[in-house]
């Protein structure tokens, strides 16, 4: 209202404005009393989310679609094994190596772009042994529904992961000398029958004696020797040749990709590394090798390299 329609006002008039006016300055005062209460409430919320957040034993981080970390608590800075001042404001590529952040921010783009939660598993490298992590990444929505931010919560399955490996080895490994065993030793053959590896050999390996060890001097030596042939084969054999105990005396080697002069120049090392043990007279390894070309049947070709196995184990002098 200007200064020429309070001149016309009537003191009547005024007076009813001036108590209009206080109400209303009551009201907006009842208002900023409110909000200030609301902020201050939001606030000590906020605080207090902030703490269980931080003092919280699961990782928890949060994402701006360019994949800057928003927060972070205690418990993800620990995980990295980095402090939150190289986390907070900084980007996934700046914490985690290249493949695996590239790896993560997929999934973190996808739950921004669709809205939806996901789960994944995720493996941190870390100095003193990995940890492993299944993480819940959700999305934090505006009123039309869009992701302002994605918000993480991770729970450590290092122990599980550890147990699944121990079960998963043990399917597969024998228990007494770590080789593969018997049953992953022929599904192996299986797999490279179809593949394209060929020349495959196979070497079956059978230490000499162990009857007579384990009669004479027990079946705990008997088991030592067992170990002991174990690491002289794994010492001679590569990385990538599949080494097995198929049988109680008995190994097997799948060698893929691998020509007859190779195969010669593998068993030539094998011979020298058994002469290492030529003071112990009960220690001896009769081998058989055969050569499976595209067309053969690896079933054959293993029984080619037994068939030859035997025999020079009948040349062997027996203790």
């Amino acid at each position: 209202m200007n200064n020429a329609a309070l001149a016309r006002m009537t003191k009547a008039d005024l007076l009813i404005f001036i108590e209009s006016l206080n109400r209303r300055m009551q009201e907006m005062e009842i208002v900023k009393s409110d909000f200030e209460q609301r902020l201050d409430r939001l606030l000590e919320k906020n605080d207090v989310y902030r703490t269980l957040l931080d003092e919280s034993s699961d990782p928890i981080f949060m994402f701006y679609p360019d994949g800057t970390y928003r927060f972070a608590n205690r418990a993800f800075a620990e995980g990295v094994d980095r402090p939150l001042d190289e986390i907070i404001g900084h980007k996934i590529w700046d914490v985690f190596p290249a493949d695996e952040a590239e790896k993560r921010f997929t999934v973190v783009k996808w739950v921004f772009e669709h809205g939806l939660t996901r789960i994944i598993e995720v493996r941190v490298p870390r100095k003193n042994g990995d940890r492993y992590y299944i993480t819940t990444v959700k999305p934090i929505l505006d009123e039309k529904g869009r992701a302002l931010s994605v918000i993480c919560i991770s729970k450590d399955i290092t122990d599980r992961k550890h147990i699944e490996f121990e079960l998963r080895h043990l399917s597969t490994h024998d228990s007494l000398t770590s080789l593969y065993n018997r049953h992953f030793f022929h599904t192996e053959m299986e797999r490279l029958t179809e593949s394209r590896q060929h020349p495959i050999c196979i070497v079956m390996i059978d230490l000499d004696n162990l009857k007579t060890v384990n009669d004479t001097r027990g079946h705990q030596a008997g088991d030592l020797y067992l170990q002991k042939a174990a690491g002289l084969l794994k010492e001679i054999f590569r990385s990538e040749d599949i080494l097995a105990r198929i049988g109680g005396d008995e190994f097997a080697v799948l060698l893929p990709q691998t020509d007859q002069a190779s195969l010669l120049s593998i068993l030539e090392r094998l011979k020298a590394g058994i002469r290492q043990y030529q003071d112990d007279p009960l220690f001896d390894l009769s081998c058989g090798w055969a050569l499976g070309e595209p067309g053969t049947t690896l079933d054959d070709v293993m029984q080619q390299a037994d068939t030859r196995m035997y025999a020079e184990k009948s040349l062997h002098k027996k203790v």
